[in-house]
């Protein structure tokens, strides 16, 4: 009996002393949780921060951060869904490169941590207004690769805009998938414009078209931040628009074409 377990005791001790000593040494390179505002108000700038952190036992060589951010639905030139400026990092070198940061780290200790941090203003848009973070390394001996992308997708917010009636210009430009009136902005030779009267009594009027006329309402939730409208030009319902506010005096959204399906704008309406 004392020989048995006496050769238990041995084998559990040299388990543990070798599983001590035979400890592979690799970097592992983490992506932290993001850090800025969660509820950003839409066209309003706002600072984020990203980070990486090397959780592992041995140095990860030549590592390299890429922030990705949401992108237009322009052809042929795809562009940053928003507006970003003031990239900046207190090591390393950072500079946008295809509509993405590209973070230059050199190698990386355990637990050192380098980070990013820049300005972004969310738009008025249909897709998710998600930022990725990913990292990588030359060093072929990561230890968990599943950790070294994070995505942050932020609960987009609008002012409040409440409509009683008034005159309006609606600018738009027309394309195929529009996904954002800032799509429009990027190309401002694409914009044309009219205007209509909101009346009491949710009709619209339009002075420069006789014989159009329409509906509009503020009935979407979220309540009071958005505007919807249909107009007629006599043959049934012609344009299907659905805004958020962007400001006290302005909506922004897309506008479809029943009778045209093809095609879609991006609307925004202002008070004169």
């Amino acid at each position: 009996m004392l020989k048995n377990i006496f050769a238990l005791s041995f084998l559990f001790i040299a388990t543990a002393f070798g599983t001590t000593v035979m400890a592979a040494q690799a970097p592992n390179l983490e992506v932290m949780t993001w850090q800025g505002n969660a509820t950003p108000l839409v066209e309003s700038p706002y600072t984020y921060t990203t980070r990486v952190k090397n959780i592992g036992n041995k140095t990860a060589n030549s590592v390299t951060l890429t922030v990705e951010f949401p992108l237009t639905n322009t052809s042929p030139n795809r562009h940053i869904l928003g507006k970003l400026s003031s990239v900046q990092t207190s090591q390393g070198t950072c500079s946008v490169v295809s509509n993405k940061i590209v973070c230059n780290f050199g190698n990386m200790g355990n637990n050192q941590t380098r980070q990013v941090s820049f300005t972004f203003e969310f738009q008025v848009a249909t897709t998710a207004p998600t930022m990725k973070s990913s990292v990588t390394t030359t060093s072929n001996n990561e230890v968990n690769a599943a950790n070294n992308t994070r995505s942050f997708t932020p609960a987009v917010r609008y002012p409040d805009n409440i409509i009683t009636s008034g005159n309006y210009v609606v600018t738009s430009c027309s394309g195929t998938n529009l996904t954002s009136f800032y799509e429009c902005e990027l190309y401002p030779s694409s914009q044309q414009s009219f205007d209509m009267d909101l009346n009491l009594g949710g009709t619209i009027s339009i002075q420069q078209a006789p014989g159009y006329t329409g509906l509009w309402d503020q009935s979407s939730q979220p309540f009071n931040k958005t505007l919807h409208f249909t107009i007629d030009g006599g043959t049934g319902t012609e344009v299907i628009f659905n805004g958020f506010a962007t400001s006290g005096a302005c909506f922004e959204g897309i506008a479809t074409f029943p009778q045209s399906s093809n095609y879609n704008a991006a609307y925004r309406v202002c008070e004169q």
